[in-house]
């Protein structure tokens, strides 16, 4: 069975309640939180048609960077409705709700501002001069797409440009460290991260590195 036809079969079954557990309770795509709510309360959003024409629609064009005010004004509206409209139906467990059952040190957070590599610093300006920022600039293409190249080239430039392409390569085992793939060097984050990580070896602590993405796992698993 595909989904749509598991969606109408589990839909068939008579219960007294229905539940959903879901990490993300508003969805990033709001066709799929229609979906959701529509399986637990039948008909509470209407249709998917009318849902899509009085609250889909209206919310994405409200986010697009030419929007004008009254095309934002209307989204943040119909974000609102929807909002008070399910938050009756969702159980959210917070952050205080997890520390009154488990004891965990006070958090201490920290913002390191990090230095850009000559490197990075050449991508970076090469990319904000770039054809594909003058279209974002101009509303032809998401801002988001900026954002995650702007992040790839913080992070570490062979996220943006690929890198060596010779990474993994038995037959070129003899190259310098810097020639490789994701070398420490080349990011100013990761120069800040072992420094930091040296330090807290020396005291004792334990670490956890998360990332964003799986090849940024890479970059920190060969540097």
């Amino acid at each position: 069975m595909n989904g749509p036809q598991v969606t109408l079969a589990v839909k068939q079954f008579t219960t007294a309640h229905r539940l959903i557990l879901s990490g993300s309770p508003l969805q990033n795509n709001l066709k799929e939180l229609w979906s959701l709510f529509d399986f637990i309360y039948p008909g509470k959003l209407g249709t998917l048609p009318v849902f899509m024409q009085q609250f889909s629609i209206p919310i994405t064009m409200g986010g697009y960077s030419n929007a004008n005010r009254s095309v934002v004004a209307t989204a943040h509206k119909c974000a609102t409705v929807l909002r008070d409209t399910i938050n009756p139906y969702l159980l959210r467990r917070l952050k205080s709700d997890v520390k009154s059952h488990i004891n965990l040190p006070s958090k201490n957070e920290q913002v390191l501002f990090c230095r850009l590599t000559e490197e990075q610093r050449s991508l970076y300006k090469s990319y904000i001069e770039s054809g594909e920022v003058k279209n974002i600039l101009d509303g032809r293409f998401k801002v988001f797409m900026g954002l995650i190249a702007l992040r790839k080239i913080c992070n570490h430039p062979d996220l943006f440009d690929g890198g060596p392409k010779h990474f993994g390569n038995s037959d070129l085992a003899n190259l310098e460290p810097e020639e490789e793939f994701g070398y420490w060097k080349r990011s100013g984050k990761l120069i800040v991260v072992e420094s930091l990580l040296k330090l807290w070896r020396k005291q004792g602590h334990k670490v956890l590195l998360f990332t964003q993405s799986r090849k940024m796992l890479t970059v920190l698993q060969v540097s």
